[in-house]
């Protein structure tokens, strides 16, 4: 056994990596389960005693006998499975919040993060860069976890989340300071990597690039109605059969007295609720101006998102988008169309969408 480990003992990491990145594809539903969070709660607290453990376990233990020593010469394989499931949670998450222009340079960092983790050179630095991913997956699951207890989102959630995130990890590097009583080194090694994290967590949020977890963007489309029957909205639009790939009427033919209707589901906890702003823009010279501004406040739980529309009678021809936004000014998802006068006359031939 000790020889098979040693032969392929560079690539468990990895291994170990993929398996806990699967692992939460097949079991990753909604962001607001019990099951889901406290499971990464678990594998937090999991966290925190390997990294405190590889720290402060003295050789003498590594060279006795026993279960325990040999059971920790699989800590690091623990290590990786459980940053690997736990990183891969959150970039699942974090890119359905995400916003395709805004938000994918949050999405960008995570990934590059879910790299570092396997790379042999930064490996070697131990407990510094476990130090900075412990810190990121801290301030991660609290930056949801916060607004799924509160139900609500802003600025207070945000900073309560992270003032949370900052307390749990200071109480790490201090017991590890009271074993050690090597300032210097903790300071390096595990305070300033984490601070780190956490300041550029701040920064992504106020510089509006960090995605707005836990709401998401399960739909959106352009439409010329929008009905409500036995509970279901009834949405028609016309398109041509060869524009398979837009969402509704995403090239708009405008005919005399038609309506445009901006119709989103938007998923978010149970017990959660929001205002969130639907906000036109069109296209002009200087770039994308503001056209009109909706509210439309939504109410979480349902599995396929709160459904809601907004409707804009005064246009005209040309690039328009709509952007949703939260109260916070972070965008969730936007919708590019163009608005073309229409040539044709008589009847039209309606396609028809059911939320």
């Amino acid at each position: 056994m000790q020889d098979v480990y040693k032969k392929y003992q560079a690539y468990l990491p990895a291994a170990f990596f993929v398996v806990g990145f699967l692992f939460d594809l097949l079991t990753t539903d909604r962001i607001d389960r019990a099951f889901s969070l406290w499971q990464q709660a678990f594998y937090l607290f999991l966290l925190l005693l390997l990294v405190y453990w590889e720290v402060v376990t003295p050789k003498r233990f590594l060279e006795t006998q026993g279960v325990l020593p040999k059971l920790w010469n699989w800590h690091v394989e623990a290590l990786h499975f459980l940053f690997g499931s736990l990183l891969s949670l959150y970039t699942i998450f974090y890119f359905k919040s995400a916003s395709m222009m805004t938000s994918f340079l949050f999405m960008f960092f995570l990934t590059g993060l879910l790299v570092i983790n396997e790379l042999p050179q930064l490996q070697k630095r131990g407990v510094m860069v476990r130090s900075a991913l412990l810190a990121l997956c801290l301030a991660s699951y609290l930056t949801y976890l916060v607004p799924v207890a509160t139900g609500a989102i802003g600025p207070y959630a945000f900073v309560l989340a992270m003032i949370i995130a900052m307390a749990v990890f200071l109480l790490l590097c201090s017991r590890v300071h009271k074993t050690r009583e090597d300032t210097h080194w903790v300071k390096k090694n595990m305070l300033l990597p984490g601070m780190a994290v956490q300041i550029a967590f701040v920064a992504l949020y106020f510089f509006k690039i960090l995605p707005p977890v836990p709401i998401s963007l399960k739909h959106i489309g352009i439409y010329h109605s929008v009905a409500k029957e036995n509970g279901l909205y009834v949405l028609n639009y016309e398109r041509s059969w060869w524009r398979f790939w837009q969402s509704g009427a995403q090239t708009f033919l405008k005919r005399e007295g038609d309506s445009i209707y901006c119709f989103v589901s938007v998923f978010s906890p149970t017990e959660f609720q929001e205002q969130l702003r639907l906000v036109w823009y069109k296209a002009s010279d200087t770039g994308w101006v503001q056209r009109d501004s909706v509210p439309l406040d939504i109410r979480g739980g349902r599995d396929h998102g709160f459904r809601g529309y907004a409707v804009k009678a005064n246009y005209e021809p040309g690039d328009w988008q709509v952007r949703v936004k939260t109260s916070d000014d972070r965008e969730v998802g936007r919708i590019s169309f163009e608005v073309i006068e229409s040539s044709e006359g008589g009847p039209r031939q309606w396609r028809q969408d059911q939320f």
